[in-house]
């Protein structure tokens, strides 16, 4: 019997979640949305084929048989509509993060709890195809991994006009870039190095009214370190993840190529080293935009959602936990809240 899922929230992520679903229609069948704005859910179902349209989720929740609910709202609803649904509906994904602060996801664990249920967060980065490899490497030891720098610069007012971000990314209400960009960030960091102990951050609010540009470096208790690095002010878009080695190879993602590149380039000392890694590098420009070409035209780009929400319907057919555990998202925003207490505050935060 597929499992009967209710949204909650037709903006921003909703069509990607959607999209997964139509997917995996052996496994499930989305019977009702739900949004504020009724007629942006209408146009969503419409789209989808989605029956039942509602603007209160306590309506939708009442007169829709339910087996798992998709929480896709601003943050800052995020602990009242979960610990809701938890009472009357045994399955739950959030997107990312799980809450705006330590004390609410606290209190989502908690009810969670209590009526038995299961609660996934939406942390999708982290079942990308690359990562996963990059994973099997560190863990089986073939990668000894030193340090992760994670980076995002783009520019906000650009991709606005596009209709590529929201303006939550810069709204006070919603923590802003931190808790809504950095986030992708702060639980890959947590991924690969578990065991963060400090947090010092620097940066500002130039443009706008949250920090816009900043600067985290992580230490590990095993001084293993990470490095955060976020621009909304920047002049162009790039999103790099790069993991180094301790006997100095080098793994890039390049997150919006979809593309994967190990590099362990002998340094250019001579004329023919130099031209031998310009090919090098010219092979790489290249397939990096092929990659870039196929990710959109097979919509790669779902691929990590589609992994998370997959294992998820196989957990909860299997009672099984979650791919992504509520005290893994819980820790996600101790993270963010010390890089937040860094950046006000102008000093180290330790993580107990």
């Amino acid at each position: 019997m597929a499992i009967k899922v209710g949204l909650i929230g037709c903006g921003g992520i909703a069509p990607v979640h959607l999209d997964v679903y139509k997917k995996l229609d052996r496994e499930v069948e989305v019977t009702a949305l739900c949004d504020i704005n009724l007629e942006r859910a209408k146009k969503l179902a419409n789209r989808f084929k989605v029956r039942k349209v509602f603007s209160n989720y306590w309506e939708m929740l009442e007169k829709s048989q339910l087996d798992l609910v998709d929480v896709c709202t601003p943050i800052s609803t995020h602990a009242e509509i979960v610990c809701d649904v938890a009472k009357v509906v045994p399955a739950i994904l959030v997107e990312k993060p799980m809450a705006l602060t330590v004390s609410q996801c606290d209190e989502m664990i908690k009810t969670v709890k209590k009526y038995g249920g299961k609660l996934c967060i939406g942390h999708n980065q982290i079942f990308s195809p690359h990562i996963q490899k990059v994973k099997i490497m560190v863990d089986s030891g073939a990668f000894n991994l030193l340090s992760l720098e994670t980076t995002l610069k783009g520019n906000f007012d650009v991709l606005l006009k596009h209709g590529l971000v929201s303006k939550l990314n810069v709204s006070p209400e919603q923590r802003g870039v931190i808790w809504e960009v950095c986030c992708h960030h702060a639980y890959l960091q947590l991924y690969f190095l578990p065991n963060i102990k400090e947090v010092y951050a620097a940066g500002g609010k130039f443009k706008y009214p949250v920090y816009d540009d900043f600067a985290v470096l992580l230490r590990a208790s095993d001084d293993h370190f990470g490095v955060i690095r976020i621009s909304w002010i920047y002049d162009a878009f790039d999103v790099v993840y790069e993991f180094t080695s301790a006997d100095g190879k080098r793994i890039d993602i390049l997150w919006e190529f979809d593309c994967m590149l190990e590099k362990s380039d002998t340094p250019p000392f001579n004329f023919y080293l130099a031209a031998k890694n310009f090919l090098v590098d010219e092979k790489r420009i290249l397939k990096k935009w092929l990659r870039f070409g196929v990710r959109y035209l097979r919509n790669r780009k779902i691929l990590p959602t589609f992994y998370l929400i997959q294992r998820y319907i196989e957990a909860i057919k299997a009672d099984l936990p979650p791919p992504v555990t509520p005290e893994e998202g819980r820790k996600t925003v101790v993270l963010l809240e010390a890089v937040e207490k860094s950046l006000d505050t102008r000093s180290p935060v330790r993580i107990d």
